[in-house]
């Protein structure tokens, strides 16, 4: 037990630096006075955030659903589903349960956003492609002007030009995206960098945009001025320590830059990462590669799911080929990448998904006949699993295919597992590297002299808390960790 008290009193020595620090800091200026502020409110914050993500078609948001124990609570679809990061929140105190509330990008990071979303991209190679060197004003406008000036051309094109329309009549879908986001901006319902609450029946249209009958979404150009979607509800599932989940928007294959760019915007505080993939072969997202560099301890905070391992094909699972050869594959791929093997894992989120809908939907029979199918397959699993000897892939299979596990429970199991030990290690180290960085501040009075001491404590701290098992902080050796003067880095 002595490392988890090491723990503690480390983690509680880094909570006391981080409080001194937001005093001294409190009207300081500069980026690393900014980092390190933000930092120490992290590890002050009693909440924690888990990133999901994945590629479309993984059931990421039936896995959401599923951990929340709502299955009601975010779309799905085949096609295309949330637009745009959904954090997922409990009720605070005094709050409501079921809110819906929008919180916009401020203008400037709006329109910047949307130049990166694959519409923009589409509209800029149809006016290089048609227009030739009239395509090269765009880089010599600001952004606002550049995004309005595309959409006018472009539409202006269709218009003169009906062999042009023919040839590149896709893009029109792309200028009505745009001409919604420009409409939308310039119109009082925008609030540029601030929040409005919408009623809690509307959140599929605000996650995902409305619908035509041929599944196409509809008024989707107004999301583009999102940062996220804010559901507030309640939950029995996690206990007294319910995490805040931010369910990513799927990313397309081609230009993905501004649905990358709203990832990395959260995965700069997330406190632990979900990947969610098929059962096949697969690698990192460039994102990802991208958070591990700005965060490279994040690697041993995230988690890999298999879904939908009902999918897998029994007679060729174990054979080569199959998902037992891509699954050391996988393995090999993640831990050379930092992610550590027992915190991949599998699941049928579909199951819990499927059981936890309304009794009373008109396709309630469907669902039950869905669900039925659902446990023949994985019965069929477990069966093949039972002949062959333990090990990492058949204990996760097997977790995956129990029907009162179905991989979900383990999850959910290993992330309160993470938030009582790698967390708050986690933004201890971060706090601690943030205030020791900050050299240049003016203070007024006695500051200049506590501020010395303080990031002379925090220095100390971060050796203490640097390349060590996050479930152990530090080993319990009995050895006592003094500050540069001599002085025990506990006080008494």
């Amino acid at each position: 037990m002595a490392g988890a008290q090491d723990n503690r009193r480390l983690v509680e020595e880094a909570r006391q630096i981080a409080r001194q620090a937001q005093e001294l800091l409190a009207s300081a200026s500069g980026d690393a006075a900014g980092v390190a502020r933000a930092a120490a409110k992290r590890l002050l914050d009693e909440g924690w955030t888990v990133l999901v993500s994945g590629l479309r078609s993984t059931g990421k948001s039936s896995l959401v659903c599923s951990l929340w124990g709502d299955s009601g609570l975010l779309p799905t679809a085949v096609r295309d589903c949330t637009q745009t990061n959904t954090l997922v929140r409990v009720p605070g105190a005094g709050e409501e349960d079921r809110r819906i509330v929008l919180r916009f990008l401020d203008r400037e990071e709006a329109v910047g956003f949307a130049l990166r979303d694959l519409a923009y991209h589409r509209l800029e190679e149809v006016i290089r492609e048609v227009a030739g060197l009239l395509g090269q004003r765009l880089d010599a406008m600001p952004p606002d002007e550049r995004i309005r000036w595309a959409v006018s051309t472009v539409r202006r094109l269709f218009e003169e030009r009906p062999d042009v329309h023919v040839l590149h009549e896709p893009a029109t879908e792309q200028v009505e995206k745009l001409e919604q986001f420009i409409e939308f901006i310039d119109s009082p319902a925008y609030r540029s960098g601030g929040a409005v609450e919408m009623p809690w029946s509307e959140r599929r249209e605000y996650l995902m945009g409305r619908r035509r009958p041929d599944g196409r979404t509809l008024e989707v150009g107004k999301l583009l001025s999102l940062r996220l979607v804010e559901l507030v509800r309640a939950t029995g599932r996690w206990g007294d320590s319910p995490p805040h989940l931010v369910d990513s928007p799927w990313i397309p294959t081609f230009h993905n830059a501004r649905r990358a760019d709203l990832i990395l915007r959260e995965a700069e505080s997330a406190d632990v990462l979900v990947i969610v993939a098929l059962p096949e072969a697969f690698e990192l997202e460039p994102w990802v590669d991208t958070a591990f560099r700005a965060r490279p301890r994040l690697a041993a905070r995230t988690v890999v799911v298999f879904n939908q391992v009902d999918t897998l094909d029994t007679s060729e699972l174990f054979r080569r080929g199959g998902f037992a050869e891509a699954w050391r594959a996988n393995l090999d791929m993640l831990t050379r990448r930092g992610v550590r093997p027992r915190n991949v894992l599998c699941s049928c989120a579909r199951l819990p998904f499927l059981e936890g809908l309304p009794a009373d939907t008109q396709q309630s029979a469907f669902e039950a006949e869905r669900s039925a199918r659902l446990r023949a397959v994985l019965a069929r699993i477990r069966k093949v699993l039972a002949g062959r000897s333990a090990d990492e892939l058949t204990d996760r299979l097997a977790a995956a295919c129990d029907p009162a596990d179905s991989g979900v429970e383990s999850l959910r199991s290993k992330l309160l597992e993470m938030s009582r030990a790698d967390v708050p290690a986690a933004r201890a180290r971060e706090a601690a590297e943030a205030i020791a960085a900050v050299a240049d501040v003016e203070f007024e009075g006695g500051g200049a002299r506590a501020w010395k001491t303080l990031r002379e404590r925090a220095a100390a701290l971060s050796r203490a808390l640097h390349d060590v098992s996050p479930a152990e902080v530090v080993p319990g050796d009995g050895k006592v960790r003094r500050l540069p003067d001599g002085r025990p880095l506990f006080r008494s």
